[in-house]
């Protein structure tokens, strides 16, 4: 899937990406690949897979930051 990166919560490194069919996902800075957490931006966009996490529901894994 693909979205853009809506919200960062920089004291816990996770934040919230705005998937292309408008649903919000969870992710977590481990789950970033080819990047750090500090390497990203609200509005960014990024390429993910979609996971069911039983603690926070839908989730974004293999998190990585696309270039335009």
């Amino acid at each position: 899937m693909e979205g853009r990166i809506t919200r960062l919560t920089r004291g816990r490194t996770c934040g919230v990406i705005r998937a292309s069919d408008g649903q919000d996902v969870f992710f977590h800075g481990r789950d970033l690949e080819g990047a750090k957490y500090g390497d990203v931006k609200v509005g960014g966009s990024v390429s993910f897979e979609l996971i069911d996490d039983r603690v926070s529901g839908p989730r974004a894994a293999q998190v990585r930051l696309m270039t335009v």
